[in-house]
């Protein structure tokens, strides 16, 4: 939350896939400490971060999207999450657009500027 607030209007891009990841982590009851949000609450909190200021849709990827994807899976091993995050790093690189994420993964894609945020300790 305190990376979010620090954002400038319409300085933090946001596709489908990271828009689903917000409605699959709220619904989540792991990550939401065994309180997993309803439907319409997550309909809610999407419509609420496509509505912030701070946010712009990233609504179509660059022709050199597919080229970089398919670079970045090649020769790896396979895991569940190599597709979604190579998909995102593709993006990204793409539009030179910094990612900013918990996930330490996103780290072995190179040339791809990543911001790793942390928990705060409770």
């Amino acid at each position: 939350m305190e990376w979010w607030q620090k954002q400038s209007d319409r300085t933090v891009g946001t596709c489908l896939l990271t828009r689903l990841a917000v409605l699959r982590l709220l619904s989540n009851r792991v990550a939401m400490n065994g309180d997993p949000v309803k439907p319409e609450e997550g309909l809610a909190a999407w419509r609420q971060l496509s509505d912030d200021p701070r946010s712009t849709p990233i609504d179509s990827e660059p022709t050199t999207h597919e080229r970089r994807f398919a670079s970045l899976v090649t020769g790896r091993q396979p895991t569940p999450n190599l597709w979604t995050d190579a998909w995102l790093a593709a993006l990204a690189l793409s539009l030179d657009y910094e990612v900013t994420t918990f996930d330490r993964g996103f780290r072995s894609f190179r040339g791809l500027r990543v911001r790793l945020l942390t928990l705060p300790d409770r």
